[in-house]
């Protein structure tokens, strides 16, 4: 019986620029333990996250890292606040930059990654990644909600008489006795 192979965890920090010039692919799984911020936004991350990060130079010699991503995660449906299973996957291309100013020279279809020192940590790479890659809102279809939609009763009052002289207090009723003075 053939079992699948084991992936690895890749480190948390690596030199992005080294890479680049030696043109290496890393494969493997990021630790859910160094994504504490894409945690807090979901109920649970219930599979590996597993991602390919490809170092490459692109065009005009523009370091560049190509991100492929996926992973599972239970996020809460806000109709009924029960779990959904929702299967994420991200798959990006981000330019390495030293600063903030070197990242407004980038084109405008290419995000940057701001490496300042000669590490960069790929855990939060990947976790910024997925936090975007996140819906804004998440429900659960109609027929498979616990909550059962239907529309709200309307009251009506029946009897105008009631707001006059019913003991219902009326917010304007000392206006109107400045108005008859």
């Amino acid at each position: 019986m053939l079992t699948p192979p084991q992936r690895s965890n890749l480190p948390q920090l690596v030199e992005p620029r080294r890479l680049v010039n030696q043109g290496v692919t890393l494969t493997g799984n990021i630790d859910r333990k160094l994504c504490v911020r894409f945690a807090d936004a979901v109920i649970e991350i219930s599979e590996p996250i597993e991602a390919e990060l490809i170092f490459d130079v692109a065009d005009q010699g523009r370091k560049v890292v190509h991100i492929i991503a996926s992973t599972t995660v239970l996020i809460a449906c806000q109709r009924c606040l029960e779990p959904i299973t929702l299967p994420l996957a991200i798959d990006t291309e981000l330019g390495i930059v030293w600063s903030e100013d070197e990242a407004k020279s980038l084109p405008k279809d290419l995000d940057p990654w701001v490496v300042e020192e000669e590490t960069g940590d790929i855990a939060a790479l990947v976790e910024d990644e997925f936090l975007l890659a996140l819906p804004f809102v998440t429900y659960h279809p109609e027929d498979q909600c616990s909550i059962v939609l239907s529309p709200a009763p309307i009251e009506t009052i029946e009897d105008e008489s009631l707001n006059k002289d019913e003991g219902i207090d009326n917010p304007f009723s000392i206006l109107e006795q400045l108005k008859k003075q």
